[in-house]
């Protein structure tokens, strides 16, 4: 049997600790949570949780970056923002079994389809990396919310806004 768990990462940061460092990110992000119980200017580590017959299997994390001021950026008059990095971890033993896609799909439908219906005033974007880039696309999302080079040496024109608006 399928359960999905969402929640603040600060009320779990411990037990995902405990499954040891799968992800380096999001270790040091657990670990902060636990020593400090916030993240820094007001981002918020959001957690969907996937258990199958009561034991985890994986879980998506959103840093959602909603009421970060820092995460507003003018280019050429128009407003930019930066919505949240997303992140995607199935335990070792639970890959390839289609848990992250069920995950990409239940994150983006709670999580990311309310977040950027919230700002459709401004160019919003989500960012994924690497493996989670393919997941978050088969649930559906725009390209025109989803930054993928976000993290490179791109300009920010090469990496936001070429991305999402394409001319």
């Amino acid at each position: 049997m399928q359960r999905f768990e969402l929640g603040n990462a600060k009320k779990c940061a411990q037990e995902l600790l405990a499954l040891g460092q799968i992800n380096m990110k999001m270790w040091y992000l657990f670990s902060w949570l636990v020593e400090h119980g916030e993240l820094r200017h007001g981002t918020q580590a959001e957690v969907l949780k996937l258990y199958v017959n009561e034991q985890l299997v994986a879980y998506s994390l959103l840093e959602n970056y909603e009421a970060c001021d820092d995460k507003v950026k003018i280019f050429e008059g128009e407003v930019y923002r930066d919505l949240g990095v997303l992140h995607f971890v199935t335990l070792p033993e639970h890959r390839n079994k289609g848990y992250a896609s069920l995950l990409a799909k239940q994150i983006y439908k709670e999580l990311i389809v309310p977040l950027l219906a919230r700002h459709q005033d401004v160019n919003s974007y989500i960012v994924a990396t690497e493996r989670a880039v393919p997941l978050i696309q088969r649930a559906g999302i725009e390209t025109r919310y989803l930054v993928t080079q976000f993290y490179s040496d791109q300009t920010f024109h090469k990496k936001v806004i070429q991305q999402i608006n394409p001319k």
